[in-house]
């Protein structure tokens, strides 16, 4: 054997090993698992990432819409404290029977509870008893 043949022998096991490794990573069992896992991993972060789109999209839209609700509120608020002073008057109020102190006595009279409520049945249901309790 001379020199040419010994560094062609030692070529062709290093692109042997080298093709060998790859070949046994394609074609193995672990190396396609790999593959799968990797795939589903790829897929799932892809929905995370659109779920994350949607949550963001969905709240920014919410915000939006409670925006538009105050402003609106705060429109109905100073248009009605506008115009309130043109459909009555000070004088009117007893008229319209809006007398605080005769309404909130009669009121406290209506709502006056004479004995404390009970936080329990007075017919027990059953459930907690044994059964050589039960009868």
């Amino acid at each position: 054997m001379d020199k040419q043949m010994m560094i062609y022998l030692v070529i062709g096991l290093v692109i042997g090993f080298v093709l060998g490794i790859i070949l046994t990573n394609v074609f193995s069992s672990k190396g396609r698992k790999f593959e799968q896992v990797k795939r589903q991993l790829e897929e799932t972060e892809e929905q995370l990432k659109v779920q994350k789109q949607t949550i963001v999209k969905y709240f920014s839209h919410s915000a939006e819409i409670l925006d538009n609700m105050a402003n609106d509120f705060r429109r109905l608020y100073q248009h009605m404290a506008e115009n309130s002073g043109k459909f009555t008057s000070e004088n009117d109020m007893p008229v319209m029977g809006l007398d605080a102190n005769n309404k909130d006595a009669t009121i406290k009279k209506q709502f006056t509870i004479k004995k404390q409520p009970k936080d329990y049945s007075d017919d027990p249901s059953g459930l907690l008893k044994t059964d050589e309790n039960k009868s």
